[in-house]
C-alpha cells in the first residue's frame, strides 16, 4: 500500500535577509542592533554559499558560529539541522539525528507557527523511527494548515503504518474533498474498512467488489509461495480470513458474483476445508449466470478433482459441463484432449478437439504438443514428430516436457542416440517424470 515519505530535497534552503531573520528577538534600536544583524545575515549568507559548493564542514562551522552570535535564533537553528540531515553519508547523518532533534525542537518552540521547522521536525522523528510522535507534528500542522492537501497525504501513510486505520480513513475523506478526488481514493478507503474489519462498509465503498477479491485473492498467492517466516504465516492467515469474509458479505449482497464464489473457494482450499471449498463451487455452477463464469468454475472443479483425489471420471464430467457453456475455449480443450491421451482414452475425439486449439492458434507449442502426443498414442510416430518439431520450434522457454515426448517419438521412430538425446535436456531442465532416468539407464521407452 501507501508508504508515503516526506523528501529533503522539497524542502527550501534559500537563504535570505528577511527570512533567516523571521522570528528572531526584539533588539534595542541603534548602531550595535544593525552591526551585529548584518554580521550575521553575512555569516548564514556565506554557510549558504559553502552548503552549495558541497563544503559541508565550512558550511558547519559557519552556521555554528552564527547560531553562537543568537542563541535565541529559530533560522539558524534549523538551517543546522537541515544541514546535518543532508549529509549524504548515511552513517554521518545517522550521527546527527538527536542533535537535529534538539534543534528543531528549540525552533518549533521558538516560532510555533512555522511551517517548515515544524515539518522539518517531524522528519527526523520519522528517521528516528518516532513515527507516534511525528504523526502528533503532523497533526499540529494540519490544524494550523487546514488547506494543504499534501500533509493529509502524508499523515494518512503515518496512520496506515501505525494501524490507525480509522485516522487514515478520515484524512483520506479530507483529502478527496479538498482536491476533489474522492473516487481515486475509493481503493485506498475500502482498504481502511478491510483493516478495520468493517466488511459491509468495505463492500458498499467499493464500486467494483469482484475487482477488489481478484486483487485480494492473487496478492495472497504471491504471498504464499514467498512464505520464509513465521510471521509470514500469520498475515498470510489474516489475510485469507479477510478474503473469506468479504466474499461472504459480496455473496449476502449478490449471490451471483462469480469472483465471490470463486475467492470463497480458494479460501476454504488454502484453510484446509476441502468439503467447503468443493461445495462452495458447486453452488457457484448453480448460482453465477454467466456462461464464461459458469465454465471457468467447472475447470476449477475439474483441477480439484485432478488434483485430490484422481478420479478422471470427475474430471472429464467437469470439462464436458465446461465446454457446453464456453465450446471455444482453446485451453479447456487442450487440456480435456491432454489427459484422455494420457488415458489412452477416447483418442479420436481428443485428436479432433486437439485440432480445433491448433487450427485457431497454430504457433502455440504447448498445443502442438498435445496434438503430437495424441498422434503418438495412436502410434502415428512420423506424424507426430512433425509436430513436435514444430512445438519445440515455437517454444518461448526450454519445457523439459517436450523434450521427454520429441525422445519417446525419436525412439519409436528408430533413432536411439537422438532419443538418448532428447532425454537428457528434459533431465537436465528438471522434468517431473517419474520414468525419465529409467528411460536413459536401460535405453528404451517406458510409460509412466
Amino acid at each position: 500500500m501507501r508508504r508515503l515519505t516526506l523528501l529533503l530535497a522539497l524542502l527550501p534552503f534559500a537563504f535570505s535577509c528577511s527570512s533567516l531573520r523571521a522570528g528572531r528577538r526584539s533588539m534595542a534600536d541603534g548602531d550595535l542592533e544593525a552591526s551585529v544583524k548584518a554580521g550575521q545575515d553575512y555569516v548564514f549568507g556565506q554557510a549558504a554559499l559553502r552548503f552549495a559548493e558541497d563544503k559541508y564542514d565550512s558550511a558547519l562551522d559557519l552556521l555554528q558560529y552564527g547560531l553562537d552570535m543568537d542563541t535565541a535564533n529559530a533560522a539558524g537553528c534549523y538551517y543546522l539541522a537541515q544541514l546535518y540531515m543532508s549529509f549524504r553519508e548515511r552513517s554521518t547523518a545517522r550521527q546527527y539525528m538527536s542533535v537535529c532533534d534538539s534543534l528543531l525542537s528549540k525552533a518549533v518552540g521558538m516560532a510555533p507557527d512555522n511551517y517548515w521547522y515544524r515539518r522539518l521536525y517531524a522528519l527526523n522523528m520519522m528517521r528516528m523511527n518516532r513515527k507516534r510522535e511525528a504523526v502528533l507534528q503532523y497533526e499540529e500542522l494540519s490544524r494550523r494548515f487546514p488547506s494543504d492537501s499534501e500533509l493529509l497525504l502524508e499523515m494518512a501513510g503515518l496512520y496506515e503504518d501505525l494501524g490507525q486505520y480509522d485516522k487514515e480513513l478520515r484524512v483520506l475523506t479530507r483529502y478527496g474533498q479538498l482536491e476533489d478526488m474522492a473516487d481515486e481514493l475509493r481503493m485506498q478507503r475500502v482498504a481502511c474498512y478491510l483493516e478495520m474489519n468493517e466488511l459491509d462498509s468495505a463492500y458498499l465503498e467499493s464500486a467494483e467488489p469482484e475487482r477488489v477479491l481478484e486483487a485480494l485473492t492473487e496478492h495472497v498467492q504471491m504471498m504464499l509461495e514467498n512464505i520464509s517466516t513465521d510471521m509470514d504465516r500469520m498475515q498470510c492467515r489474516y489475510m485469507v480470513n479477510m478474503i473469506a469474509g468479504f466474499a461472504d458479505v459480496a455473496l449476502k449482497y449478490d449471490s451471483t458474483q462469480f469472483q465471490a464464489w470463486k475467492s470463497k473457494a480458494i479460501t476454504q482450499l488454502w484453510l484446509g476445508r476441502h468439503d467447503d471449498a468443493l461445495s462452495a463451487i458447486g453452488k457457484g455452477t448453480v448460482m453465477v449466470r454467466d456462461s464464461l463464469s459458469k465454465s471457468q468454475l467447472y475447470i476449477m472443479r475439474a483441477d480439484y478433482h485432478l488434483q485430490r483425489n484422481g478420479d478422471m471420471s470427475l474430471v472429464y464430467s467437469d470439462y464436458d459441463s465446461a465446454l457446453v457453456y464456453n465450446p471455444s475455449d482453446v485451453m479447456a480443450m487442450n487440456n480435456y484432449a491432454y489427459f484422455l491421451s494420457l488415458d489412452g482414452r477416447d483418442l479420436d475425439r481428443a485428436l479432433k478437439m486437439s485440432a480445433v486449439t491448433i487450427e485457431k492458434e497454430p504457433l502455440n507449442a504447448t498445443f502442438l504438443d498435445t496434438y503430437a502426443w495424441i498422434l503418438f498414442r495412436m502410434k502415428k510416430y512420423s506424424q507426430a514428430r512433425e509436430y513436435l518439431e514444430k512445438a519445440l520450434q515455437y517454444m518461448e522457454t526450454p519445457n523439459p516436457d517436450l523434450y521427454e515426448h520429441y525422445g519417446d517419438v525419436m525412439y519409436k521412430c528408430g533413432n536411439t542416440d537422438e532419443a538418448l538425446e532428447n532425454w537428457h535436456r528434459a533431465l537436465q531442465l528438471h522434468s517431473e517424470s517419474t520414468v525419465l532416468e529409467r528411460k536413459i539407464k536401460e535405453r528404451k521407452y517406458l510409460e509412466e
